[in-house]
């Protein structure tokens, strides 16, 4: 191979970071509406279609272009995940989650889930606020039953980045949410 050969490689892969640079941007943006949505008790479908379909753009660059495509989707895809599973987990009141509609890496799952617990905190937060106990204590079961099975995935941060991470920050929220929850009890007795 030339040196010019080389050169129009890598032409190809700049264009293809500068695409998914905005591609990733979108489907972050809305994966972010979709969760501000479901926060401000909106419908979040449009936002959350919407990501999904720029995620079928995004996916079409792994094949050919893995040099740009990981570090640049991961966080995006991230979004989309929590996006998901948090709209899942208010309409169903489950954690069923079915992850083969969503074509991500699996770090970008188990990271994404991870930040459904500080979602589910704000969520709770909310739902203290307008007196509805039983579904606060609800969201604080799935916080912790999200917690407990991440932990079990003990592996090195370049194969999962950040998880170790997003976990002590999931603990604390968890923790923090409970001991809201008992003076919000309190308060209202």
């Amino acid at each position: 191979m030339k040196l010019d050969e080389f050169k129009v490689k890598l032409t190809e892969v700049e264009k293809a970071r500068e695409e998914l640079l905005k591609l990733s941007r979108e489907m972050r943006i809305s994966a972010t509406k979709a969760i501000s949505a479901i926060h401000s008790k909106e419908n979040p479908e449009s936002y959350l279609n919407k990501a999904l379909e720029i995620l079928d753009e995004v996916v079409k660059y792994k094949e050919n272009h893995p040099m740009v495509y990981y570090q640049i989707t991961f966080d995006a895809m991230q979004e989309l995940v929590e996006a998901y599973c948090f709209y899942h987990v208010i309409s169903k009141k489950n954690l069923n989650f079915d992850f083969s509609s969503l074509n991500v890496e699996i770090p970008t799952i188990l990271t994404g889930l991870a930040d459904l617990i500080g979602e589910l905190r704000r969520h709770t937060l909310d739902l203290l606020i307008n007196g509805e106990f039983d579904e606060a204590k609800l969201m604080i079961e799935f916080m912790e039953k999200i917690y407990v099975e991440l932990i079990s995935f003990s592996f090195p941060n370049k194969i999962v980045p950040n998880l170790r991470v997003k976990l002590d920050v999931g603990r604390n929220a968890i923790e923090r949410t409970k001991s809201d929850f008992i003076a919000a009890r309190i308060t209202k007795l």
